[in-house]
């Protein structure tokens, strides 16, 4: 009996795992990503909306650079409303539907509104 039980709790927990990973979109953008939910984020990274600074962007919250740099490489940079960004020196750096902003970061582009 003893045995069962121990075998239907991993089963579940496993369950619940699989259930989580299979939340987010088999083509989940990376960071800085264009999003209009989490659902389109990678694992780790969620979908931002900090008004004035990023909006819909997969990102995560972060005390400074190096936190970011750990998590996602050096082409990472913490901002001051305390979310990592992806950096850039072009365009051709940032993720599609998004663009070099003037301080070097790639931000959502405003071009639909």
């Amino acid at each position: 009996m003893g045995r069962w039980l121990l075998l239907s709790a991993c089963l579940f927990v496993l369950g619940a795992l699989t259930h989580h990973d299979a939340t987010r979109a088999p083509d989940a953008k990376q960071l800085g990503g264009a999003c209009s939910g989490t659902h389109d984020c990678r694992k780790g990274t969620t979908c931002l909306d900090v008004e004035g600074v990023m909006t819909g962007q997969c990102s995560t919250a972060c005390n400074a650079s190096e936190a970011c740099q750990q998590q996602f490489g050096g082409d990472s940079i913490c901002l001051g409303a305390d979310v990592c960004a992806r950096t850039c020196g072009a365009a051709s750096d940032c993720p599609a539907e998004t663009v070099c902003n003037p301080y070097g970061w790639c931000e959502r582009s405003h071009s639909s509104d």
